[in-house]
This record gives structure tokens, C-alpha cells and sequence, in this order.
């Protein structure tokens, strides 16, 4: 579930709003219909206390989580419409501009939302999330060399094995790169954070480029044990066999890999098929 997180109720008793206002108790409910997982119901309320006090200094945040719910219900277009209501309300606002940003990402609309991250950076230079979010988006379209100048910023601001997102991004540019040190890096790194079988199947695959088969073989094991069905456990296994000379086992593994969802292009690729 989303979480949406309401800052409103402090914010109106900051600027003055009585405890037992409407507003107040409009925004009360509709975080508990958040909560709930009512959306709907709660872009309602929040729309009401909207108009029950227009004049009200906090409506600009309940316009932006709006937006946010809009986007949580599917309603794409609409979210960013009212997120860019917002952002002409408030335009230094770090957190519609990172909201909007955040839904033109997911929509695909790249453009729109590296210019809200940039943005962002020149408002706050001191945030890593707009270079990590921007590296991302280069990553997906295969330009390794700006997302490198991205990430690179990243790991400069904050300890990148700490976080999940930072971790997995910088994998992703080392396997991309061929850097195997940096991707066996960070695929530990995200193993300690969230131990999974898809990164325990990733590392092994480093441990493989690295012709460290005792190593990529634990892994796999590991991997299994976590989930059989992951598909990148076999696309290791079948490299692994490759390397080791079982040529029969390898094409079973690359089988298996392919009937439980890998690109059997990618596979035949690794395999020299």
C-alpha cells in the first residue's frame, strides 16, 4: 500500500486554525481513509476541507497529497494537472516539485520530470535523491555515461551501501558498465539490506565474471532456498554449468530460466546459444 503522509493538521494549529475546525476534522478523516486504503474517499474529504477554507494557507500541501492520490488511483493525467496546480501555487516547494517529479518518472514522461529534478537541485543542492532519481532515469534509456556523472554525485553525498535505492541503482550502472568490482559491491550491499533471491542470483552471477565458482555456487544454493522460482537464479546456474563444462546442465538451467519468465534472447545471449 502507498503510504501518504499529512502534515496539515500541525501546519493549520500553526497558522491558527481552531482544534475543532471542520478543516481539521475533514483532514483528520481523510488521513484515517488513507490509512484504510480509501483513496477515493479520501481525495473527497480532502477536496471538501479545500473549500471549506480556501483561504487557508495549508491547502497547497493538501492539494499536492491530491495529487498523490490521484496518481495511487490511476488517474495519471489528473495527478500531475493538480500537482502542477500546486507548483504554481508554491514554487519552491521541494516536495510537490519531488511529488510531481516522482509520478512524470513512473508515467514515463522523462523530460518533464529531469527538469523538476534539476530544479529541485538548484533550490537544494544538498539533496542526493534528485541526482539518484535523474541517474535512474538514464539508466532506462541506456545512457550509462550521464547516469555515471549522476550516481557518482550520489555516492559522494551519502553512504550508498546504507540504502536500498542508492545500492540498486549503482549495481545496476556496474553490470551495465562491466565493472565487476563495484557491481559485486553493491550487490552485497543490497543482500545485507534486503536479502533476496533475485540479488543473491545477481551476485552470483558476479562471482561467475570473476571465475569465483565455490562462491557463485552458495549463492545459488541460497537463492533457491529463498525462492525456486526466480528465474535469475537459473540464468546464474546456467552460466555457472557453462563455465564448468556441464553442457547439458547448462541448457536445462537456461530452459527452466526462460519458462519462468527470462528473455530467452538475453539468456541465449549469455550462453553464446
Amino acid at each position: 500500500m502507498h503510504k501518504v503522509y499529512f502534515f496539515i493538521t500541525f501546519l493549520c494549529v500553526c497558522l491558527g486554525a481552531s482544534a475543532e475546525s471542520q478543516y481539521i476534522r475533514l483532514v483528520d478523516r481523510a488521513d484515517k481513509a488513507i490509512a484504510d486504503g480509501d483513496y477515493k474517499q479520501a481525495i473527497a474529504l480532502l477536496g471538501e476541507a479545500l473549500r471549506t477554507e480556501p483561504d487557508n494557507s495549508g491547502n497547497v500541501m493538501l492539494l499536492s497529497n491530491i495529487g498523490m492520490l490521484h496518481y495511487y488511483t490511476g488517474n495519471d493525467s489528473l495527478a500531475i494537472h493538480t500537482l502542477s496546480l500546486a507548483h504554481d501555487i508554491a514554487p519552491q516547494s521541494v516536495t510537490i516539485l519531488s511529488n510531481r517529479a516522482k509520478v512524470l518518472k513512473e508515467t514515463g514522461h522523462y523530460a518533464a520530470a529531469i527538469r523538476d529534478y534539476d530544479t529541485i537541485i538548484a533550490i537544494d543542492s544538498t539533496l542526493y535523491a534528485p541526482h539518484l532519481h535523474k541517474g535512474v532515469i538514464y539508466l532506462s534509456a541506456g545512457d550509462t555515461e550521464a547516469a555515471s556523472t549522476e550516481l557518482r554525485r550520489v555516492e559522494t553525498m551519502t553512504d550508498a551501501t546504507k540504502s536500498l535505492e542508492c545500492s540498486a541503482a549503482l549495481a545496476w550502472l556496474a553490470s551495465m558498465t562491466d565493472n565487476r568490482d563495484d557491481a559485486l559491491k553493491y550487490y552485497s550491499a543490497l543482500i545485507n539490506l534486503e536479502p533476496s533471491a533475485e540479488f543473491y542470483a545477481a551476485r552470483a552471477m558476479c562471482y561467475v565474471n570473476q571465475e569465483n565458482y565455490p562462491d557463485a555456487s552458495t549463492d545459488i544454493a541460497e537463492a533457491i532456498r529463498l525462492d525456486p522460482d526466480c528465474a535469475e537464479i537459473y540464468v546464474a546456474r546456467a552460466c555457472l554449468n557453462k563455465k564448468m563444462y556441464r553442457n547439458d546442465d547448462s541448457l536445462s538451467d537456461a530452459q527452466k530460466a526462460i519458462e519462468l519468465g527470462a528473455d530467452s534472447r538475453r539468456v541465449r545471449s549469455l550462453l553464446n546459444l
